[in-house]
């Protein structure tokens, strides 16, 4: 599996987070053995970049070409028909 990273500009806030040096705004990809593994990863990216929730556009888990899974920003995992899946952290 593989999981994409990405983030862009909050169209609601002037100025922030991307005054700062940060990872490129163009996607990139991790391989991942499991869910939990994807999560871990995206929740890292969000932390080190200091992303809010309306900067995250990444998280899409793809095996092969296909996307079977989604990364919320909190760490969630999530299928393709929004069941949740997976949850790495504190409840």
């Amino acid at each position: 599996m593989r999981v994409q990273l990405q983030h862009r500009p909050n169209p609601d806030i002037q100025g922030g987070y991307w005054q700062r040096p940060l990872d490129d705004r163009r996607p990139q990809f991790v391989t991942v053995a499991t869910f939990a593994e994807a999560s871990a990863v995206c929740r890292a990216y969000i932390e080190r970049n200091g992303l809010g929730g309306g900067n995250w556009t990444g998280g899409q888990v793809f095996e092969d070409d296909q996307q079977i899974a989604s990364v919320s920003y909190n760490g969630r995992v999530w299928d393709t028909h929004d069941n949740e899946i997976c949850f790495v952290g504190e409840k």
